[in-house]
């Protein structure tokens, strides 16, 4: 399978290099969202949902945009 970083504005495909990682959300048994972070795992990688990232710059990128839809979400309902 050809794994794509999700990174904003990265795309690199994984080879065989060390250091990717995997994120996903999930809302779980809190009621609220959820942002897990793991090292790579090909079990992991295959579920629905999951984002490959192929380094600590893109895993903070995405935590930054998931943060930032969280707060915009609380805004609108206020």
């Amino acid at each position: 399978m050809i794994y794509r970083c999700a990174g904003p504005n990265c795309g690199q495909v994984k080879g065989d290099s060390e250091g990717w990682w995997l994120m996903w959300t999930s809302f779980a048994d809190t009621h609220s969202p959820l942002l897990y972070l793991a090292p790579w795992d090909e079990a992991i990688a295959c579920r629905e949902g999951t984002l490959p990232v192929c380094g600590e710059m893109c895993a903070q990128r995405l935590q930054s945009q998931f943060m930032g839809n969280i707060r915009e979400s609380q805004m609108r309902k206020e």
